[in-house]
């Protein structure tokens, strides 16, 4: 045993670069937990979107995939439990401690190749505080490379730090179903959670909504917008994962709240090349696919939902092929229409709407997107309060 190396004879460098990454690991890992509950589990009306830099680096490509939990318990705990487990092996020094730790640093390395693969090809993007994961682990994994002997694992030492990961999965896992539960509570207006709700949203401003009304919507129960129980105007950006999340929330509730609700919809591309507050191109593809859909608004619905459907495969070539079946290319590419997008895009200044999604309920603004159920006992107040006039 005395000729194999061992991370504990290293130098302070490679020490201080394994404590760095275990650190790094466990902090990114602690926010994308966050990023997950915050997106999940929400409740209130707080927005969340640190790590959404661009089309291509956004946190909620990762969030809102299969990819983000593994029955049902994010896997960014397992982030944690690495960063946490290399930290140990400065209290647990025995040699077969070290060969267990040194055999899951190098499978954590394995899935976090795998992982960057599967985003780069499959999402067609990558989250920013994965990639500063996945390029720590692989700097842990190199000081290990250099300073340790990779051999098979100590069965006692490796099933006790199984052990370690199964039941801090078994927590998350209870932990995950006590918020699942929260959810169905605030869903009942009369519940404590769905009344902490209502109390929130009437303690926040009524900003009214944009005039005139956007030529754009999912649903209209009325005639006149202002005459809807429910009111839902949507500031969104069709390369936005979130706004994706949030399209798929008002369809819920176009379903279940049917002759009840009306939404309309006002384009808010992220992108400079349309948008005058914006200072930079975030998502490049966001003004032309506002262009095509609003050359298009008898079949707006349909446009919506294929755009946000295809919001991984978009490209400019999609976009013109889409126009070109529908025949409105040169609608799509002229002044006009981009004058008038522009126009829709003026109306989000006097809301002070700076992120997308965005959306006014009867005229407070809620920014980010609110699961469903957070947002019934709203609905149903709303709907009750329109009956009593």
């Amino acid at each position: 045993m005395s000729d194999k190396k061992s991370i504990h004879n290293a130098s302070f460098n490679s020490h201080a670069l394994l404590v760095f990454s275990a650190l790094c690991m466990i902090g990114t890992s602690l926010y994308l937990t966050s990023h997950y509950f915050n997106t999940y589990y929400t409740v209130g009306f707080s927005g969340s979107g640190l790590c959404e830099l661009n089309s291509f680096f956004s946190c909620d490509k990762v969030t809102n995939s299969g990819a983000s939990n593994l029955f049902g318990v994010p896997i960014s705990l397992f982030g944690i439990l690495n960063g946490i487990l290399i930290l140990s092996g400065y209290i647990f020094t025995s040699r077969e401690t070290e060969k267990s730790i040194t055999s899951i640093i190098l499978l954590n390395g394995v899935l976090c190749g795998t992982l960057f693969l599967y985003s780069l090809i499959a999402l067609g993007g990558l989250c920013p505080f994965c990639a500063m994961y996945y390029a720590v682990s692989i700097l842990a994994l190199f000081v290990y490379y250099k300073n340790s002997t990779f051999e098979k694992p100590d069965i006692k030492s490796f099933l006790i730090i199984g052990l370690f990961f199964l039941t801090s999965s078994g927590v998350m896992y209870g932990f995950v179903q006590s918020k699942e539960q929260q959810q169905q509570d605030i869903a009942n207006k009369e519940s404590v959670a769905g009344q902490q709700m209502v109390e929130q949203y009437k303690g926040l401003d009524n900003l009214g909504t944009p005039e005139p009304e956007s030529p754009f919507s999912l649903v209209r129960a009325t005639k006149n917008f202002s005459d809807s129980p429910i009111q839902l105007v949507i500031f969104s950006d069709f390369q936005c994962p979130a706004c994706k999340m949030l399209a798929a929330v008002a369809h819920e509730v176009i379903k279940k709240y049917e002759g009840k609700v009306s939404v309309q919809y006002f384009f808010y591309p992220l992108d400079h090349t349309c948008n005058p507050e914006m200072q930079r191109p975030l998502h490049p593809l966001a003004c032309q696919a506002a262009y095509l859909a609003s050359c298009l608004p008898q079949k707006f619905v349909s446009v919506h939902d294929d755009i946000f459907k295809n919001q991984e495969n978009l490209s400019q070539s999609w976009l013109d092929d889409y126009a070109k079946d529908e025949n409105v290319l040169d609608c799509m590419k002229s002044q006009e229409t981009k004058d008038k997008v522009v126009d829709l895009i003026k109306q989000a200044k006097p809301f002070n709407i700076s992120s997308t999604p965005t959306m006014l309920l009867n005229g407070v603004k809620v920014e980010g997107v609110i699961p469903i159920n957070s947002l019934i006992p709203i609905f149903d107040m709303l709907i009750e309060k329109n009956e009593k006039k």
